[in-house]
């Protein structure tokens, strides 16, 4: 950290160690585990849990190795409120030790064993108010809702059809439990989000995704409709129309993003590319090429940001599997150029492109792979971020404060090129 933080001086620390923690995992002592069980923080109830005692969450993820009983907290909040989510549970080569002090009443960042010095002193998201209750369907809301700092995040269909044929994204893990009904009630997601605005100043927007259904009369009719119920219903509460909610869904042809624009009140809207490179996409996102289409994709991408506005319009690359083998990248100079064309692409175009950090998952069909360095996620996200604000862009939707799971996002807030 301090070899990387002296070749890029103006980049943040704080971002910096949210990068290295995400590549290299955390762990969590017993006493820290057992603080986090206490009210303030307890995220999620023992009925959300699943039988291996993974805490429910609304992409049905699952994770191993988590205590059978016990709750995983949220995320982790470093001193600058820069947000880190851990795989709790995950096998990890190295990991950073998450550790409580009783005599501080402080959680501490270790390098990995309880005896080694403290790296600096962190915090978890509190609990959510809304945690423990129910909607009058009986459904338990901590169920239904992924909580960001100030983001609550919402699924409408938990299944994605891409499954069905083996031609789901290859690094994707989500949607692998494949419930009977995997439709939600707009009526739960409504309640909830009823209930959570009784906790003043807590959230500050929505978002609604989901696993891709193409069924329909045409490619993602009965997923558009889906998602039209759903957003209504969560923006009942609002008034003036629209309200600060973003959609993460499939790359829909102009007439559909017209119609959810005009009957929804959402603000913005996300179609994740995934992969920019031509030949990877074909094969690490099957299902995606044989229904849109690589160069369609991008073209209805481009094309959204008439319907919704400039910078209202994102889209994303899973950073790290376009290196991934069989077939990938051949190094980390030329994933980072081929990333970084992406950006400058769609930065051309008004739409932000953002990335994540890929973190394999045994359920995923890449299964278990190394992923790049710390040093290429920081290039990375000094490039995305100059690009981005080169263009007068900022992730206003996607920033340390909502998703938080963007790097590059979190370099805004010390670039006066984003909030002048």
């Amino acid at each position: 950290m301090e070899r990387l933080l002296s070749e890029h001086p103006s980049f943040s620390p704080f971002a910096l160690l949210k990068i290295s923690m995400t590549c290299h995992g955390a762990r969590l002592s017993r006493r820290a585990l057992e603080r986090l069980q206490e009210p303030d923080y307890r995220f999620g109830t023992p009925e959300a849990a699943s039988p291996g005692g993974a805490a429910s969450n609304s992409f049905d993820i699952e994770f191993e190795g988590r205590p059978a009983g016990l709750v995983m907290p949220g995320a982790v909040l470093l001193r600058d409120s820069t947000f880190v989510y851990v795989n709790w549970g995950e096998t990890y080569e190295d990991p950073f030790l998450v550790d409580y002090d009783p005599e501080l009443g402080a959680f501490l960042l270790r390098e990995s064993l309880e005896g080694d010095p403290a790296i600096d002193v962190v915090d978890f998201v509190p609990r959510p108010a809304i945690f423990g209750r129910r909607t009058s369907r009986g459904t338990l809301m901590d169920s239904l809702v992924d909580v960001r700092p100030q983001k609550l995040i919402f699924t409408a269909y938990r299944r994605c059809r891409f499954w069905e044929g083996g031609e789901q994204c290859l690094f994707c893990a989500f949607f692998t439990k494949d419930p009977a009904d995997p439709a939600v009630d707009p009526e739960d997601l409504y309640e909830t989000v009823h209930a959570a605005l009784e906790e003043p100043g807590r959230y500050s927007e929505l978002y609604l995704s989901g696993g891709t259904d193409y069924s329909g009369s045409e490619p993602f009719e009965n997923e558009v409709e889906r998602y039209i119920r759903c957003l209504r219903a969560m923006g009942r509460d609002f008034s003036g129309g629209r309200f600060p909610c973003q959609l993460m869904a499939p790359a829909y042809p102009r007439h559909l993003l017209e119609r959810i624009r005009r009957e929804t009140g959402i603000t913005a809207y996300g179609a994740d590319i995934e992969v920019w490179d031509r030949r990877l996409f074909e094969s690490l996102c099957p299902g995606k090429a044989r229904v849109v289409g690589r160069d369609e994709w991008v073209r209805r991408t481009v094309d959204a940001v008439e319907v919704f506005g400039r910078g209202n319009v994102y889209t994303q690359v899973v950073a790290g599997a376009e290196l991934a083998r069989p077939g990938g990248l051949p190094s980390e100079s030329a994933a980072l150029a081929s990333n970084l064309e992406a950006c400058e692409f769609f930065a051309e175009h008004d739409v932000n492109c953002m990335f994540i950090i890929w973190r394999p998952h045994r359920r995923a069909l890449l299964g278990w792979q190394e992923i790049p360095s710390v040093d290429y996620y920081v290039r990375l996200a000094e490039g995305f971020h100059d690009i981005r604000a080169a263009h007068g862009l900022f992730s206003a939707d996607d920033d340390y404060k909502t998703c938080g799971n963007h790097p590059c996002a979190d370099l805004e807030r010390t670039d006066e090129r984003c909030w002048a």
